[in-house]
């Protein structure tokens, strides 16, 4: 097996190799990452300008290191380097990726998402870590290698489930010995902002975060009980067929309001 593994923290970050060393059992592992850490990066793709793309040694590790996004560092490996992937793994990353509202800006499930949208089943892993410097307990090093090995192993055995698209691995600090398969709550945290006053006397907006609410069976809630979480996520964001016919009435009306402009023009 083929496995491309990469992060959005960047390539110095032990979470990287981590994740890396647990995947070597299981097939040829090639590494790509970038340069410096791109957190909630989201799917930001470069296109103003050129990219670099090289490969450094790193802890014992050839990874291959680019200057631009997450997303551009997939794309560099699988089209500069020729590298063609059974699966995608990204992670391990500082910090978790609970409820859809990470999702749709992590840096780290933008790596998985974007293999996913190319055919590659993908797996993202998160943890509750603070900085590269919690990776260092060996404790939570083996727990973490131990969680992915568990669900590679699982994935690579038995593929994913008819309509899934990707996994999404959260695994927290105090880890209670138990493991949930729930959906995505909607909302993590909602956003807050502290004024003030800069030293040249202009206010300013600094973004933290107060806690939202999240329901029973969700990935909030049962990583917060000390679960480790898998999400399964499918990406296609089209509505039911049965909006579509709800809907048509829309299509008259809209050519009916340009209708009247394109009258008017022509007056």
């Amino acid at each position: 097996m083929r496995i491309l593994v990469s992060n959005d923290d960047g390539y110095l970050s032990p979470g990287l190799h981590l994740l890396a060393e647990a995947a070597k059992e299981f097939g040829e592992v090639f590494i790509t990452s970038t340069e410096y850490p791109r957190s909630a990066s989201g799917r930001e793709i470069t296109f103003s300008r050129p990219l670099r793309y090289e490969s450094k040694y790193f802890e014992g590790m050839l990874i291959h290191v680019t200057d631009g996004t997450p997303i551009d560092a997939l794309h560099l490996a699988l089209e500069v380097s020729g590298f063609k992937p059974d699966i995608v793994l990204s992670g391990f990353n500082v910090g978790d990726n609970l409820s859809l509202q990470h999702i749709f800006y992590s840096g780290t499930l933008a790596v998985a998402i974007e293999a996913s949208l190319m055919g590659i089943p993908s797996i993202a892993f998160s943890s509750d870590v603070r900085s590269f410097n919690d990776f260092r307990d060996e404790g939570l090093a083996s727990l973490l290698r131990a969680v992915a090995k568990g669900v590679i192993s699982f994935v690579s055995r038995e593929g994913l489930p008819a309509g899934v698209d990707l996994l999404s691995v959260n695994v927290p600090m105090g880890y209670k010995e138990c493991v949930k398969v729930v959906k995505a709550s909607r909302v993590r945290w909602r956003a807050t902002y502290k004024e003030g006053i800069d030293p040249r006397g202009r206010r300013y907006f600094w973004l933290y975060g107060m806690r939202g609410e999240s329901g029973d069976n969700t990935d909030v809630k049962a990583f917060e009980e000390g679960c480790v979480t898998v999400t399964p996520l499918n990406i296609d964001l089209n509505a039911g067929v049965e909006v579509f016919e709800e809907l048509s009435p829309l299509e008259r009306e809209v050519v009916d309001s340009v209708k009247d402009v394109l009258d008017t023009l022509k007056g």
